[in-house]
């Protein structure tokens, strides 16, 4: 028997192990990225064991980016002092990776849980409830009542927060002043918000306080969002409650969960006071 021999995987035994198809393995001979440990006269390919380690490390490779080419030049041109440069950047890409994917997942499971609440709701139903401590992440105060300044204030808070990994699921809210509540400039808002989940202590918080609130349901688009209020303060007034400073208003259903805009779901949350 030849020596050559012992210990070593046939291409079909070497690919079903790897759970890779043989035709791979005769494209990375060809390339020159994989070379068989030993070919017999007939020119049939034979691979050793410790060819399994290379393998493994050539399919992570593809797995974070690197194209053949990339990895061939690796290969032939290698020491450790580059395998460990290279590994340690493909080691915090990871981490970058994960974390991001640590987060996209938290928005998913974010949005599962508050759609599953919101299906759960009378949104025909106006009702006081109390409310511990929120904190949240405010936007610049919106200078004045126009679209341009609001749309720019969107996107600029949209921007901030996407820098600061605040997106975690919670829907964009605006918060209504008094003032103008009571006035009825409905789309007049003061601030954009997003809810401060638990370890998000790097940016400035507005503390939402403890207390009673008033809570109401808009269903549809926001150019009717009048008469919602004129139903709440109207039981705001049958209950003697006073609202303290802002209306917060955010989407519980929204195109996300949602087809037609009819169907959109607004909360209107009020901090309020007995009179």
């Amino acid at each position: 028997m030849n020596h050559h021999l012992n210990n070593c995987f046939t291409t079909g035994e070497f690919a079903k192990a790897c759970n890779i198809t043989k035709q791979t393995l005769f494209h990375y001979d060809a390339i020159g990225l994989l070379t068989p440990h030993f070919k017999d006269e007939k020119g049939y390919r034979y691979y050793s064991y410790q060819q399994f380690d290379l393998l493994y490390v050539i399919n992570i490779l593809k797995e974070l980016g690197m194209s053949l080419k990339e990895i061939k030049q690796f290969i032939k041109t290698n020491s450790p002092e580059r395998m460990i440069a290279l590994f340690q950047s493909k080691s915090d890409e990871l981490t970058q990776k994960i974390e991001t994917l640590k987060q996209i997942q938290k928005v998913i499971e974010t949005r599962i849980h508050l759609t599953e609440q919101a299906t759960q709701l009378d949104f025909s139903k106006i009702y006081t409830e109390y409310h511990e401590t929120e904190y949240l992440f405010l936007s610049d105060r919106i200078p004045d009542y126009s679209n341009y300044q609001f749309v720019r204030s969107v996107s600029e808070f949209i921007t901030i927060s996407t820098e600061k990994k605040l997106n975690v699921g919670n829907p964009i809210g605006a918060m209504l002043h008094r003032e103008n509540l009571l006035g009825q400039q409905y789309g007049n808002y003061t601030y954009l918000y997003l809810k401060i989940e638990e370890g998000q202590n790097h940016v400035p918080r507005y503390e939402k306080k403890a207390g009673l609130y008033v809570i109401g349901y808009h269903i549809g688009e926001e150019d009717t969002i009048g008469k919602t209020y004129d139903q709440i303060l109207q039981y705001m007034k049958n209950n003697h409650l006073e609202i303290q400073d802002f209306a917060y208003e955010e989407f519980i259903l929204d195109s996300i969960s949602v087809t037609h805009t009819d169907a959109y779901v607004t909360k209107i949350v009020i901090p309020v006071y007995k009179h």
